[in-house]
């Protein structure tokens, strides 16, 4: 399964909120990374069906950084990723461009950058 180009369409959310796994929030960072850059970070889990009938975990991408006192901020959602709920491999995310595209919306719009919090990512 490729990633595919355009976003997928959800037909219905099915766990609003929830947790992922270390070893999956782990591999969705090295996706990102390796695929998007550094400077995002999934967060904020949700189970949803989409309109193919197929479970997946939709997720944020939040804009991450480092602060001068080395505190964990985001600056706010910039894009979203789908992961298939049955092989954990990523369906869809964000194009780098549009990420970043995101990111200069949001400054220019005067979002301060806030502490991530800990914990339910």
């Amino acid at each position: 399964m490729s990633v595919q180009k355009q976003q997928p369409k959800v037909a219905k959310v099915l766990q609003e909120d929830g947790e992922i796994n270390d070893e999956l929030d782990y591999a969705l960072m090295n996706f990102l990374l390796k695929n998007r850059g550094t400077g995002y970070t999934p967060c904020q889990p949700k189970l949803v069906e989409l309109e193919n009938g197929e479970k997946a975990i939709q997720m944020n991408i939040d804009n991450t950084f480092a602060d001068k006192n080395n505190q964990l901020m985001g600056l706010g959602i910039v894009g979203k990723m789908y992961i298939d709920f049955e092989s954990l491999k990523v369906i869809y995310c964000t194009p780098k461009e549009i990420l970043e595209q995101n990111v200069e919306k949001l400054k220019e719009a005067g979002y301060e950058p806030q502490p991530r919090p800990k914990g339910k990512y």
